[in-house]
């Protein structure tokens, strides 16, 4: 009796139309967070001009500053705003990382909309052609194939790193939106540790400016 109702078609057609929809609601999370990654990239962006000028200005005037924050103030001062524009640095690679898969996956969406369209316009047609015929076949796509043609204009070490990172995500159907909002996660931490560290160094010049 279970057995029967597992077969039903209904019941798959049911079950896939619950899954896809559940997917692309994940989907769509993924991608309406990590599409604000202009905003935290502005805000990085805005922080490391601050820190470039700040920078500048304690360098070209070394000899004025020195003698109001002693020359261990001025190192520490130095050090902080290095550590700031480098996690300021390493947030914008994070962004370039999290924009290009989005453009990636809103491409792809694009292209391949029609692509599968079209592949289950023809396989209802060919399945149906099969029944009458009594000829079972598999009309499913291999995604192995794809990737392996993909792969021939790769060269060797993208060829290995590409089959790792399929090999590692398996059949994920959210593989693409999760590496955005990872980049766009890392994003945020980083830019947070680049204000901390600005906020550290002005902490610090005042705390040498004041022990004067």
């Amino acid at each position: 009796m279970n057995d029967t109702k597992n077969e039903d078609p209904l019941l798959e057609w049911n079950r896939l139309n619950i899954e896809n929809t559940e997917q692309a609601f994940v989907s769509a999370l993924y991608q309406s967070t990590s599409e604000n990654t202009s905003q935290i990239k502005q805000f990085s962006m805005w922080l490391l001009t601050g820190t470039g000028a700040c920078g500048a200005l304690l360098i070209t005037q070394i000899k004025s500053v020195l003698p109001f924050l002693t020359s261990q103030g001025i190192k520490v001062c130095i050090s902080f705003l290095v550590l700031s524009a480098l996690s300021g640095l390493i947030s914008k690679y994070k962004a370039l990382r999290c924009e290009i898969q989005l453009n990636i996956q809103q491409k792809l969406n694009l292209l391949l909309s029609p692509v599968f369209q079209n592949l289950d316009d023809n396989q209802d047609k060919i399945e149906n052609s099969a029944k009458q015929r009594g000829i079972k076949l598999e009309t499913d796509i291999s995604f192995d194939k794809v990737i392996t043609e993909f792969s021939k204009a790769l060269p060797w070490w993208s060829k290995i790193l590409v089959a790792r990172k399929v090999k590692q995500q398996g059949g994920d159907v959210q593989a693409g939106h999760r590496m955005a909002f990872k980049a766009f996660l890392n994003q945020i931490s980083w830019a947070f540790y680049q204000a901390c560290f600005f906020v550290a160094f002005l902490l610090a010049g005042a705390w040498y400016a004041r022990t004067i």
